[in-house]
Parts: C-alpha cells; sequence; structure tokens
C-alpha cells in the first residue's frame, strides 16, 4: 500500500514538474520594473505586458536540445519569419523585440506543440481617462462611464491569427447601507466591487446604493501593477433603490379557555405593524390591509412607518407595505403578511365546583373563539347579581365580596357577538357544586 501511494505520489509530482517546466520555458525582463503576465491556457499564450521596450529580451530553456531556431509573426504563427538569437547551451537569448508581435521556438525536443509568447507595451495604452460619470442609474443597477475609454491591449491567436482582448479590470468603491435583521436597523458602509472594461464607454453594472453617495474609480489592474493606478470620482448620485424590511407585533387573548387551533386566529387580534427603510431615499411608505383579494379596496390605507390595528372579522387578510423613493422611481412591495380569522364558537359549562379542587373545574369558563363583544350576568334565585364581566377569557372563582356563595343553582345570561356576525345570546343554569363540610365562609344571599 505504501509503496502504491509513493509511486502515485512520485508521478504526480513528475507531471507537475513537467508542466511547470513547460509552463515556464519562456522568460520576459526589461522595461521598467517586471512584465505582467497574462496566460491564454487555451490557445497556449504568454501574453507578456512590459512598461517601455528598453532593454527587453525574450529567453528561451529547454528540455535538451541545445539549437534553437527563433521565429517572430504579426497574424498567424505560420506566417513567420526567422530572427537571430544568442545561444548559451539549451538557453538562447532574443534582443531587440518588438512589441504587438508575436514570438516562439521551433525546438527538435517539442517542435510547434511549446507555447507561444505576445508581447504588449503597456506604456502605449495607458489608464488615463479624463472623467467618472454616472450614465444612468435603476432601482437594481448603475451604470458608469468613462471617457475617453482607454484603448483595447490586443494579441494574436497563433493557430488563426484572430485578434483577442485582455480586459481591464478596476476597483470601484461607494457607500451603501446594510441591512441587520439582529439590530434592527441600518447602518452606512463602505462597499467594493470590481469591474471589467467594456467595448464602450460604459462599464459593468454597479449594484445601486441605497444612499446617496459618490463613486470612486482607480484601476486599472496593470496600471496598479507598475504604479501608475489612477482614480477618478464622480458627482454626488441621488440614490433610487429601495429596501424595506418589517415586522410585526401581535397581542392576542391567551386565555386557558380560548379554543385555540391551527386553523387561523381567533378575535379580536390586535397587530403592531413596523416599516424599516432606507430613509431618507425610501420618503413613501403606507400600509394597506384588505380582505381577500379586495386590495383595490382596502379596509385602511394609512401613510407612516408604523401602524396599529385589530382584526375583528372573520376571514383572509393581507397586510401590504409599499415603499416608493422621493422622485417615484423605485418600489419596493415585497413585505406582506397574512391573517387568517376563524369564525366564532361560544359554549358554557353546567357546573363547577369552587374552592375544592384547585385548577380543575373551580372556576366558571365559557369555552369561546373568535368572540368580539361579550357581557355575562350571573343570578342567584332571587336575581341578586352574583357576577359581571365583559371577557370571555375570565373566569367567575364562585365568589361573592370575597365570599364563596353557597352550592346550588345560579342563573346566566350572555350577550355576545362573534367575528362572523353571529350572535350568541344565551341564558341557562349553572350549577355550584361544593361540600358543606369544607370550612370556609360562605355568603348566604
Amino acid at each position: 500500500m505504501r509503496k502504491r501511494f509513493c509511486r502515485k505520489t512520485g508521478v504526480i509530482l513528475y507531471f507537475l514538474c513537467v508542466v511547470l517546466f513547460v509552463h515556464a520555458q519562456y522568460v520576459v525582463t526589461g522595461g521598467t520594473g517586471t512584465p505582467y503576465l497574462e496566460d491564454d491556457s487555451n490557445n497556449r499564450v504568454h501574453v507578456y505586458l512590459v512598461n517601455g521596450m528598453n532593454n527587453l529580451t525574450i529567453s528561451y530553456t529547454s528540455s535538451s536540445s541545445t539549437t534553437h531556431q527563433w521565429y517572430k509573426f504579426k497574424a498567424k504563427a505560420l506566417d513567420r519569419e526567422p530572427i537571430a538569437s544568442e545561444q548559451n547551451g539549451t538557453t538562447s537569448v532574443v534582443k531587440n523585440v518588438e512589441d504587438d508581435c508575436g514570438y516562439y521556438v521551433d525546438d527538435p525536443a517539442t517542435g510547434l506543440n511549446g507555447w507561444f509568447v505576445w508581447i504588449i507595451d503597456y506604456s502605449k495604452y495607458p489608464f488615463n481617462p479624463q472623467s467618472l460619470t454616472v450614465k444612468y442609474g435603476d432601482c437594481s443597477n448603475v451604470r458608469l462611464a468613462l471617457s475617453p475609454l482607454p484603448a483595447e491591449l490586443t494579441y494574436r491567436l497563433p493557430a488563426t491569427g484572430a485578434v483577442k482582448s485582455l480586459k481591464r479590470q478596476y476597483d470601484v468603491v461607494y457607500q451603501t447601507l446594510n441591512w441587520s435583521d439582529v439590530n434592527k436597523l441600518f447602518s452606512q458602509i463602505t462597499k467594493k466591487v470590481s469591474l471589467a472594461s467594456a467595448t464602450s464607454e460604459n462599464l459593468d453594472f454597479v449594484p445601486a446604493p441605497l444612499c446617496d453617495t459618490e463613486f470612486t474609480l482607480s484601476g486599472d489592474q496593470y496600471a496598479k501593477y507598475f504604479n501608475q493606478s489612477k482614480s477618478l470620482t464622480t458627482d454626488t448620485y441621488q440614490a433610487v433603490a429601495v429596501e424595506a424590511h418589517a415586522d410585526t407585533t401581535m397581542v392576542s387573548d391567551n386565555a386557558p379557555n380560548l379554543i385555540s387551533g391551527d386553523d387561523g386566529l381567533s378575535a379580536p387580534v390586535s397587530v403592531h405593524f413596523k416599516a424599516y427603510v432606507n430613509d431618507p431615499v425610501a420618503s413613501l411608505l403606507v400600509w394597506k390591509i384588505y380582505k381577500d383579494t379586495e386590495e383595490d379596496n382596502p379596509l385602511i390605507r394609512y401613510t407612516g412607518d408604523e401602524v396599529d390595528y385589530t382584526f375583528r372579522e372573520a376571514g383572509t387578510f393581507t397586510a401590504l407595505l409599499e415603499v416608493s423613493d422621493r422622485s417615484g422611481t423605485c418600489t419596493d412591495n415585497s413585505n406582506t403578511f397574512s391573517f387568517k380569522i376563524v369564525e366564532s364558537f361560544l359554549d358554557v359549562p353546567n357546573a363547577f365546583s369552587p374552592g375544592t379542587t384547585p385548577g380543575i373545574n373551580d372556576e366558571f369558563r365559557v369555552a369561546y373563539k373568535s368572540i368580539v363583544d361579550y357581557k355575562i350576568w350571573i343570578f342567584n334565585r332571587w336575581g341578586v347579581e352574583m357576577y359581571h364581566s365583559t371577557n370571555p377569557g375570565e373566569g367567575w372563582d364562585g365568589k361573592k365580596s370575597g365570599k364563596y356563595v353557597a352550592p346550588g343553582v345560579y342563573f346566566y345570561v350572555i350577550e355576545a357577538k362573534g367575528s362572523d356576525g353571529v350572535k350568541h345570546n344565551k341564558k341557562g343554569s349553572i350549577n355550584i357544586l361544593r361540600p358543606k363540610t369544607i370550612d370556609d365562609a360562605i355568603r348566604n344571599e
């Protein structure tokens, strides 16, 4: 196992060494600073950008041969002309190198299957635009324009002579806002993006900022490499992109006698809606709450970042936040909330036993859901009021003025209305079951 692993490792290392060796056959030196290498692996071209042509040389090292024939070409590699070189063992050197030309060696060890070299004098095509402007901006992107556009950096493909361009790369820095779900706020950040040159003055798109900002462009990558980088800044851009986030705080009855389920919410449900936007860009906020699909006929339409609403009617409701920028160009209506309010139900018990089994049927409580209006009275047999409430979630503990009432039959009257408009008007009797052996004060009416 170990020997097999070593053999595999050796093969891999050997292969890497061969690739690196072939890849590094040519070496370009000269000009100001170290030449910049761009590899086109698909076409086996080393594209060297040099900063001036002073003392420029190209050297080639063979794996075995000591006689090299160099060639130069302007278009296709086969449309070549032989050139002289200085041979020193397995290495040969070409001097008097020209830019915008290709070079290669017909090496007996590799034939014409090796790499090619193309020379570009970057000092002839510097990054030197005079202005940077915002061409246009929309809700998603901003497009910048350079003027004048730097010249293209081109080379030829050895096989066909076709022209291919190198992409100049630029860095763009600007201010925008970043949303934090944890802190529930926007904070200003500096954003940096990389852009590629285009065939016209327009550059690639920049993500639209969420605040007014300037854009500063620096580059290109070759100018930075040769310590010639230049920066340009736009005028202040008036942002139009908007971003909105929203959350809700819900207040609903959680009484133990409320019948809950997965089918929806029991009315009344009070909801506090709050919006967070990238102001002052996002300047118009509208909350709309509507039933079913009646968006054009909302129950309420409120302008502002916060609104409170109580759902008292059965049905399916939607709360929609619409946010627009100050110019009306961009809108964010991605924040929606849905609520289903269930139909009403009310049931009345016929007995309870106060003071006997704490926590178990020791209070008089109706079972209910979606009751929006409620009144109950409980009387003794002489018509004296023992209890009154307007909250269906409350229960009667069987006391009057702090003392338990005597066991026996009592009478209730309920006037209630549900979220679905159903009236639950009920009358009946309730039995209080309580042994007289319990040593508690009993109020006799």
